[in-house]
């Protein structure tokens, strides 16, 4: 290599990486918008709601809608079963029209964590709300709550709460507005927790069919506007009635002695049995329905 050559070559490297494009971490200005924004709990606050309760009724065939108002009020900070700081929830309720006085409902606790807020009804522990909050995040909600089997020596037996077995709560709608009692709310998030369904009774009224729908709307700095919750299962029961025999050569069909088989007895007269079903059904299951009125 000449001498000339000693001197060209670091220039021209100096020359390509002073043209090369200078990169850096880039951001894009987002910053992740707590849970708690959606639910600034405090002692003091309150939200007033219209609540839909629905139940099934006459043998559990029909679905009627009890209405009534009732007030969440967080009445006191208190300190959660894991030592945790933590906020009481006392519910006070009354009829639709607000003529009768209010009357102690439940009592709940939310627990505010940094990243999450976790809210206790029934005993039964749910996390409502994750960080970050942003479309499409989601979560499993209710993984604090039993839904297996429990055996013991003698028996064996199903959660109650199996239903609620790997909901995935997901965000929809951040920052978007809501309208909720004719009021528009600016700035809301939606927390859709199931959507699931098998069969229809109304098509199909001789088999099994079963509905859960959960979700949640939070307004920012106010917290839960709205609430929409459904889960039932339909059962039939087919029972078979006046069974009668269809034997050829005989113009009337036999009716069918109690407590014999009247399959078999048919058979040995060369003929078949036949009988009127009947489908009698019932629905297992409730929904609550909380839409916002007022609020401080």
């Amino acid at each position: 290599m000449t001498s000339t050559t000693k001197h060209i070559l670091p220039f021209t490297i100096l020359l390509l990486i002073s043209t090369l494009p200078f990169c850096k971490k880039q951001t894009d200005g987002y910053t992740p918008v707590s849970s708690s924004t959606y639910y600034p709990a405090a002692v003091g606050k309150y939200i007033q709601y219209r609540l839909d309760s629905v139940v099934f009724t006459n043998f559990d065939r029909d679905r009627e809608v009890h209405s009534y108002q009732v007030k969440d009020s967080i009445d006191a900070a208190i300190t959660d079963n894991l030592g945790r700081p933590g906020f009481r929830i006392r519910r006070m309720i009354r009829d639709l029209d607000g003529t009768t006085p209010w009357q102690d409902n439940a009592t709940f606790m939310a627990t505010v964590l940094p990243n999450s807020v976790e809210y206790v009804e029934n005993n039964l522990r749910f996390i409502k709300l994750v960080t970050p909050v942003k479309n499409d995040y989601y979560w499993e909600g209710n993984s604090h709550i039993f839904t297996g089997t429990t055996e013991n020596s003698s028996s064996t037996s199903e959660s109650p709460y199996d239903f609620y077995f790997k909901w995935n709560y997901i965000y929809q709608n951040a920052e978007q507005p809501f309208v909720v009692n004719g009021t528009t709310v600016e700035n809301t998030v939606t927390v859709l927790q199931q959507d699931q369904s098998t069969g229809n009774p109304v098509a199909y009224p001789a088999s099994y069919a079963d509905s859960t729908y959960s979700v949640e709307v939070y307004g920012k700095d106010i917290g839960l506007i709205y609430k929409d919750f459904i889960h039932w299962v339909y059962v039939v029961d087919l029972t078979l009635m006046n069974c009668r025999m269809v034997i050829p050569g005989e113009p009337v069909n036999t009716p069918c002695p109690v407590g014999l088989n009247c399959d078999s007895l048919a058979a040995t007269k060369n003929g078949y049995a036949i009988c009127d079903t009947i489908t009698p059904y019932s629905y297992n299951g409730y929904g609550i329905k909380l839409t916002m009125m007022e609020h401080n």
